[in-house]
């Protein structure tokens, strides 16, 4: 009877030690390693394309002969180093620079209102009646006609050429009415539409009081 009793007690106690000894032989998979969150990317500021930059609005000159000062207009960078002249049927050419120049080529700037940077071109001796002549526009040719501040082929601006600048002052762009002021390796004058920077720079060479 007693012997009877005690086996299913053993039996169990040997079951659940060989259970647990199983259990201990079968390891739990390992849990997947959590990823650190990458960081996120820095922010860059693209850098505009040329098309998306706005374009300068051109920069003035800045040594500018006062009103009664008057001056040469020299191209730059040009043989003979031409002036602008007012030729003898009225238009406007050029003469060598380094020869005996008279009052053809001698010129004042007549702001168009004070402190304006917009002028009249004014010949600073020649004058026809009394009176000075100012550099137009007739088609697509400069002339020298009667003044008017009201006429806007009149109307000269000048513009910081970028990049160049002259012993004698500051070089600059020359317009006139919407035109740039060009003169070629022949030294002709011409007057082409202002769509971009001019081809030609010029300079003031200074030539005494402007006898106005």
């Amino acid at each position: 009877m007693t012997t009877l009793g005690v086996r299913p007690a053993v039996s169990l106690w040997i079951g659940g030690v060989m259970v647990a000894a199983l259990s201990a032989c079968d390891p739990q998979p390992a849990a997947a390693p959590t990823a650190a969150p990458s960081p996120a990317p820095a922010s860059t500021a693209a850098s505009p394309s040329p098309s998306a930059i706005a374009s300068a609005a051109p920069s003035p000159v800045g040594e500018v002969p006062k009103p009664d000062q008057a001056f040469l207009l020299q191209a730059v960078d040009r043989v003979e180093d031409p002036v602008l002249t007012v030729t003898a049927s009225g238009r406007i050419g050029t003469y060598p620079g380094g020869a005996d120049t008279g009052e053809r080529e001698q010129f004042v700037l007549a702001p168009l209102s004070p402190g304006a940077t917009t002028y009249l071109l004014k010949t600073a001796r020649l004058r026809t009646g009394g009176e000075p002549l100012c550099i137009s526009v007739d088609g697509a040719v400069p002339h020298a006609a009667a003044c008017d501040a009201a006429d806007r082929d009149q109307k000269v601006t000048l513009v910081a050429s970028p990049g160049m600048e002259g012993a004698r002052g500051a070089d600059f762009e020359l317009v006139i009415g919407d035109r740039n002021v060009e003169v070629d390796a022949a030294g002709k004058v011409s007057l082409r539409e202002r769509v971009g920077p001019a081809q030609t720079a010029f300079r003031f060479v200074l030539a005494g009081p402007g006898g106005q």
